[in-house]
């Protein structure tokens, strides 16, 4: 009996939470956990691990984002059966969980925002994050809040927790902050800054970082990034056809909306269209505007997208009919138009080769234990922040310790603890190893 629960203890260990296995073939097996870089003439885009960062292997995916999480004609679709739908009736390749993050109370109570009611609102997005990984598509976690910036402790604490739950699944990306409205971009930097290093501590996984004025002024963020060690953030640009133009001038003199983004590439951010709309940007109406000037507009730059919103709430952006089930989708004229756009999306993937996604994967460090006389030697190629944890065979824990460690090889002399066999566990980024360690 002790042997069998040591054994199950010894694999709770070399895998940190149990795998959600994809039912299909899907983009995520053949592009890889999406990562930015430039092309050969310095623009942004955004690449996948499986080709890595080379001409002509830009991934541009397209799907849906899901409305706020406060509502029965929206939550409808927040479910392993709409997600499963949206993928197979319409062929999206992403899918965004716009979560409530604030005081909201809609519905006389019912649905409260995260500050309001934390656990249900996690479990709201754990919901799509695991069907999303199940039918092998990428997911974004959106921060859905105005005003993230005055929530900095909440959303560490979620992206921490959300990053070590599922960080190392390729399918997933960070949003950290939906629309800022007309604040400073130092204001949504200095927020980022500090959500980043917190993710990091678990993933490597793409971050999309919001930019002032409703994700219009993309271009704020040149030669002033955000600070990651992975290199791997790229900037929210936002739109509603009815509202905003891609090329030209504005109706009031100023530079389309569309031309902050191009310039953000152009000076070598990769862009993300983490939300767009058919219609006027408060979501009223029928689609209008040039929404086919928009899609060529994002076809030519490569930009992934999600559109606004798959939901079936009585506004013309919603993509649903009232009639709408999670396993009967009914289209509104909005969302034909979406389901026609998404139609040229492939119909199949192929797997990458393990071969070639091993060599081109980015891990967040290279980090290995090895049991000497001293205690336990650490080393890594890359600096990062490691956690350390030592167990006994019955599995409680007698030493814990989290430091940033230098590139380079250390010893750590474990010298307080007494004679015997224990579990040595250490992990950094998505990286986890565990040893057996003889103390004599």
């Amino acid at each position: 009996m002790k042997k069998i629960f040591i054994l199950s203890l010894l694999g709770l260990f070399f895998t940190s939470y149990a795998q959600i296995t994809p039912i299909r073939v899907g983009p995520v097996s053949q592009y890889g956990e999406l990562i930015t870089g430039k092309n050969s003439s310095g623009k942004g885009q955004i690449y996948g691990t499986c080709d890595s960062v080379a001409n002509g292997k830009e991934v541009q995916v397209r799907g849906m984002s899901l409305y706020w999480s406060l509502l029965d004609n929206a939550l409808d679709f927040w479910s392993e059966e709409g997600v499963t739908s949206m993928v197979n009736t319409m062929k999206i390749q992403i899918v965004r969980a716009a979560m409530a993050t604030g005081t909201e109370d809609w519905s006389d109570g019912k649905y409260k925002g995260y500050t309001a009611d934390p656990n249900t609102q996690k479990n709201y997005v754990k919901k799509v994050v695991e069907a999303a990984i199940k039918n092998d598509i990428y997911v974004i976690i959106d921060w859905h809040s105005h005003n993230a910036h005055n929530q900095t402790e909440l959303a560490k604490s979620f992206f921490s927790e959300m990053a070590e739950l599922y960080g190392e699944y390729d399918n997933v990306i960070f949003e950290l902050y939906n629309e800022p409205e007309k604040i400073t971009w130092s204001q949504i930097k200095d927020y980022a800054n500090q959500v980043i290093a917190t993710i990091r501590n678990h993933s490597d996984n793409l971050i999309i970082v919001g930019t002032p004025e409703w994700d219009q002024k993309t271009n704020a963020a040149v030669n002033n990034e955000v600070t990651d060690p992975e290199n791997n953030v790229a900037y929210a640009f936002h739109y509603y056809a009815g509202s905003h133009c891609f090329s030209g001038q504005t109706s009031w003199g100023g530079s389309c909306e569309g031309q902050n983004a191009v310039d953000a590439m152009n000076a070598g951010l990769s862009v993300f269209v983490s939300e767009w709309g058919t219609t006027n940007a408060n979501g009223g109406g029928d689609p209008m505007g040039d929404n086919t000037g928009w899609q060529n507009w994002m076809n030519t730059h490569k930009l992934s997208w999600a559109n606004w919103s798959a939901s079936k709430i009585p506004e013309g952006s919603a993509a649903f009919s009232s009639g709408a089930s999670p396993t009967n989708l009914q289209f509104s004229t909005s969302g034909n138009m979406i389901k026609d756009y998404l139609s040229s999306n492939p119909s199949s993937y192929t797997t990458c080769p393990e071969k070639v996604s091993t060599e081109v994967k980015r891990p967040s460090s290279e980090m290995k234990i090895t049991a000497v006389s001293e205690g336990i030697r650490l080393s890594t190629s890359k600096s990062g922040l490691v956690e350390i944890d030592v167990f006994d065979m019955l599995g409680q824990s007698v030493f814990s310790a989290k430091e940033y460690f230098n590139q380079g090889s250390y010893i750590l002399p474990l010298e307080k603890i007494k004679a015997g066999k224990y579990l040595v566990r250490a992990r950094t980024g998505k990286q986890t190893q565990t040893i057996t360690f003889q103390k004599r």
